[in-house]
């Protein structure tokens, strides 16, 4: 084993977030009783990206972005409201009983903690959300704790998660990795902390002269010294 302790970031690292905002965002124009264009997802998506950068830059705390988020999403689709909290709570909550793996990700770390590998999740995600689709994915069979930023009080990429998660589970962040798809704030944060990375890259979007992998075997080969090979 090449390091003591392994952390990862969550969505999209080892949880499919996409599929999980898809199904959340479905569920809040049931609730409107309004269609819902294939098209809004598009829509929503960079707008979502826009107010967790302001979240993770410091600009807005997240009981603001998670609302703010909606509010100009359906103003962008020409949708007038005025119960943009009522809505963020409904997302968050039907974003809680969404949970969906990475094609992959699942035996992948039934592999490692095979392997006798210690992990936990680092994420800037809400609190509640995050524990609940832990709990669905039951992600206590791999990972010692997961550990969000709101938890902590600061999101990255500020190196304080980090700091905290070497506390919690007494390995020195010399002797661990963190694994992660975001250069903002995963990468970044990483480094801060002085912290080794590994980008999880599966669609090459990140030219950078970093460690990167594509796959789940690719990570395997990256933190486990032997010649086995296998097929997430």
């Amino acid at each position: 084993m090449k390091y003591e302790m392994i952390y990862f970031d969550l969505d999209n690292t080892i949880l499919d977030f996409s599929k999980s905002e898809e199904f959340a965002l479905k569920k809040i124009f049931e609730f409107l009783k309004l269609d819902f264009k294939e098209n809004y997802l598009e829509i929503y998506k960079p707008i979502n990206e826009k107010w967790w950068k302001l979240f993770s830059d410091g600009k807005f705390p997240k009981h603001v972005i998670v609302v703010k988020r909606f509010q100009e999403f359906f103003e962008t689709i020409n949708i007038n409201l005025d119960n943009y909290e009522e809505i963020s709570k409904f997302y968050l909550k039907a974003l809680s009983n969404a949970a969906f793996f990475i094609k992959g990700a699942e035996k992948f770390l039934k592999t490692l903690k095979e392997k006798g590998a210690r992990m936990a999740a680092i994420t800037n995600g809400v609190e509640s959300v995050q524990q609940s689709r832990a709990k669905i994915a039951k992600l206590n069979r791999f990972f010692e704790f997961i550990l969000t930023s709101e938890k902590v009080g600061k999101p990255k990429p500020e190196p304080d998660i980090f700091y905290f998660a070497e506390n919690l589970s007494k390995v020195p962040l010399s002797k661990s990795v963190y694994v992660g798809d975001n250069i903002e704030t995963d990468y970044e944060g990483a480094k801060r902390a002085k912290l080794d990375f590994i980008l999880f890259d599966p669609e090459n979007k990140f030219q950078l002269d970093i460690k990167k992998v594509s796959n789940y075997n690719e990570l395997y080969d990256l933190l486990i010294n032997n010649s086995i090979k296998n097929d997430f």
